[in-house]
């Protein structure tokens, strides 16, 4: 196989310039048959000349890929080019090559060289022994004129240099085969790789057989157990470098040759021993196969018990080959579970409450896994205390092993969560909303289920709903809620999540007075004399209230005033800071400016308030947003008198902006330079409030130094956004939108620790509130 050398560009002038020793020129084109320009083909040199018969031929210049033929006296055409680039081709001399010109045939024309073609001594290969030939062996060539040749190369490129070779005659060469040399042709070139003259001499010679370590037949390892040794008796086994198993891990190994000549090489099955071929590697990296794995695994398992399964139930495995278990995949869950014990024929295990019906897999270091059937215990209906119960009452279930239900889902899609306290009998709350006629579904702990008989659910005696509001209608807090009921004559009262409310129940239609708080999830209950019902009713919760506080016609003119809300006209106390006061007004049309002024009953600009006041032309209300300091000038100095030049007051309101905020904690905890790790307490906060998705919770600080960050964590120190440095805003509050994964973190309590643990430097934590 020849070799491909690539020359720079510095190189190649040289050629050009210095072709005369290495190369012969082309002609310079004065007659139509040895032009050497043809059609954007340019032919700059060839060579190298002399060439050896046999030898490489090698063409350079513009346009090379395009030659069609090459033809040297004493041949036919060569049509057999190797395209090295569009700079460069290459021919094998026939051995038949005589002296003179050689002419490239293009689709335009030909090229004629202008230097004749001349050739070197032939060098010739009669024998190449031994072959086949060990690595590290001496390999033998005999020939003529071999006293030329700089260079042995072996198959894929590796070359021995002349100044390796063991003996070096016009007749012979002696090398060293390499550890690292493959099967394949081997090559004789007249000057080494290394050499700046890369244009040299390159003869192919039949190939060699290098050879391998080896084996009569590669050994059956089925039924090999980890930590068995492995003997491989072969060939030429010295030359091992590694032995490698299926899953491509290498493992230690030990070879041996006996007095008698007998080799062997001796290694461990190691423990994640997988099926497949182990091999062996010599230096040449060849893999040769030496044994084949079919690893042992349990055999005729038996689980006991196999079937009646509850969590926490111990499972005995008994088998063969058990102690090749390492874990346990219980069906249902993704995580396996390690063996309480295990023997060579037993294996313990505890049976997790997650765990349902199917096959539990027995893992084996080798990636394999036996299955055995197992089956859980499931809960049994025998029947209803009563099959007909009114809705909102007690549904009682007789059965057997009924301690093992969770949930409880109803025709219509509601669930009850619930507390066995007996497994033979199950008291179930039935919501009033999502219940219908139909059997019950009984779902365990692990998610698997069973069905009751069918429940009849008739409509309660005391005053209900019988159609709820769709979806689709959006109902608001404070305003009145119009609902259409039955036995409205039994309702003694209504309460809009526990806190009683005015109604109003006129025939069927019940009319609510509805919290302006009143928000999604809201718990309307109906009081009857003779039951109560609850519904859970959404509501868009009224977040202002805009109340007019003075109607009419109060020309300012030019500095007049309106005083109607001025010393006694409006109880100011009753305003809340953050109130926006709003002045609905008309300007004069023929005026330039307009100007307005909230003053105190002695006309005095409010404190805060911006002075006079310019009014842009066209405006039809200015408001002011009423700050603590403005209300106590107003409650004490003699109330509100709008003042200014060209406007006219038609209507002024107060508009309250109402917080959904609930507190869950409130202090002031000082986080100093990370030295607090704050358990907020009591540890149910956030369950107490209510905390769900798609609420915002917020943290309320006291910011003392610029640089002040904070670092949240869930009650068990489980960093919460990836454990990020959180920075307070402006106003010193990090607010979070609450998703589902925060929401179960901060609800979902176990043994110990707290919903919420917070950390931080420079600021002092004062609020947290859900909203």
């Amino acid at each position: 196989m020849n070799k491909t050398y690539k020359l720079s560009a510095l190189w190649m002038m040289c050629l050009i310039l210095l072709g005369c020793l290495s190369f012969s020129a082309c002609d310079d084109g004065d007659e139509e048959d040895t032009n050497q320009y043809k059609g954007g083909i340019s032919l700059n040199v060839f060579g190298p000349s002399p060439v050896a018969r046999g030898g490489v031929l090698r063409f350079l210049g513009s346009g090379m890929d395009k030659i069609q033929s090459v033809s040297i006296p004493g041949c036919g055409e060569i049509t057999d080019i190797e395209v090295i680039s569009a700079n460069e081709i290459r021919v094998t001399v026939p051995q038949t090559a005589e002296v003179g010109y050689v002419t490239l045939k293009t689709p335009t024309g030909e090229i004629t060289t202008k230097t004749k073609i001349t050739y070197t001594e032939p060098i010739g290969v009669e024998t190449i022994t031994p072959n086949p030939v060990k690595p590290g062996d001496v390999l033998t060539i005999k020939g003529e004129y071999l006293n030329l040749i700089k260079e042995v190369i072996f198959f894929e490129e590796l070359p021995v240099g002349e100044a390796d070779f063991i003996a070096h005659s016009r007749q012979e060469i002696q090398v060293k085969v390499p550890m690292e040399a493959k099967t394949g042709d081997v090559t004789l070139a007249d000057a080494s790789s290394d050499d700046s003259d890369a244009l040299r001499n390159l003869i192919q010679v039949e190939g060699i057989v290098i050879i391998l370590p080896s084996v009569e037949a590669p050994l059956d390892l089925t039924a090999k157990k980890p930590g068995d040794e492995i003997v491989v008796k072969g060939k030429d086994l010295d030359l091992v470098n590694t032995v490698k198993m299926p899953n491509g891990e290498e493992v230690e190994f030990a070879y041996d040759k006996s007095e008698g000549g007998e080799e062997t090489i001796t290694f461990i099955l190691p423990e994640n021993a997988t099926d497949g071929a182990v091999v062996m590697i010599p230096a040449s990296g060849v893999e040769v196969a030496i044994a084949n794995i079919g690893m042992a695994l349990p055999e005729k398992v038996v689980a006991t018990p196999a079937d009646g399964l509850r969590g926490g139930d111990v499972i005995t495995l008994t088998g063969v080959n058990m102690e090749l278990v390492t874990t346990i995949t219980f069906p249902g869950m993704e995580e396996a579970v390690e063996p309480a014990s295990k023997s060579a024929t037993e294996v313990k295990v505890t049976m997790p409450a997650a765990a349902i019906s199917g096959e539990l897999l027995l893992n084996t270091a080798s990636g394999t896994s036996v299955p055995v059937a197992i089956t859980t215990l499931k809960p049994e209906f025998m029947s209803f205390a009563n099959d007909a119960v009114s809705l909102g009452g007690d549904v009682t279930i007789q059965g057997k092993n009924l301690d093992l239900v969770a949930k409880v889902v109803y025709t219509g899609g509601a669930e009850v969560e619930v507390i066995p306290a007996s497994a033979t009998e199950l008291t179930v709350e039935m919501p009033t909303m999502g219940t219908e006629s139909g059997v019950l579904t009984l779902v365990m702990a692990n998610g698997e289920s069973v069905e009751t008989g069918k429940l009849t659910i008739n409509a309660p005696e005391f005053c209900y709903i019988p159609v709820l509001p769709g979806e689709e209608t959006e109902l608001k807090g404070g305003e009145i809620f119009e609902i259409g009921v039955a036995n409205g004559d039994k309702l003694t009262g209504v309460q809009i999540n526990s806190q009683n409310v005015q109604y109003i129940i006129n025939g069927d239609k019940l009319y609510i007075s509805i919290p302006q708080a009143a928000g999604k999830g809201t718990k309307v209950t109906l009081i009857s004399s003779n039951g109560t019902i609850d519904y859970s009713i959404d509501f868009v919760p009224a977040t202002e209230i805009t109340t007019v506080i003075w109607t009419g016609v109060g020309d300012v003119g030019s500095w007049g005033g309106m005083s109607d809300l001025s010393w006694g006209g409006y109880d100011w106390s009753t305003v809340t800071a953050g109130t926006d006061l709003t002045i609905h007004f008309v300007e004069y049309e023929t005026a330039d400016y307009w100007q307005m002024r909230f003053g105190n009953g002695s006309w005095a600009a409010l404190p805060g308030s911006g002075g006079d006041i310019s009014l842009e032309a066209g405006a039809k209300s200015y408001t002011l947003t009423l700050t603590q300091e403005m209300i106590d000038e107003l409650v004490n100095n003699g109330g509100l008198v709008m003042t200014g030049c060209n406007y006219i007051i038609g209507k002024i309101t107060l508009t309250e902006h109402i917080s959904l905020e609930t507190a869950v904690w409130k202090g002031s905890l000082d986080m100093a330079a990370w030295s607090v790790n704050h358990e907020m307490k009591p540890n149910t906060m956030f369950v107490d409030a209510g905390l769900k998705a798609g609420m915002t919770l917020r943290l309320y600080f006291d910011v003392y130094d610029a640089d002040s960050k904070v670092k949240l964590f869930d009650g068990h120190w489980g960093g919460l956004f990836d454990g990020a440095e959180l920075v307070p805003d402006a106003s010193g509050v990090i607010a979070i939108s609450v998703d589902d994964d925060l929401a179960t973190k901060l609800t979902t309590l176990i043994d110990w620790g707290y919903s919420f643990i917070v950390q931080g430097t420079g600021c002092t934590l004062t609020k947290v509130t859900i909203e």
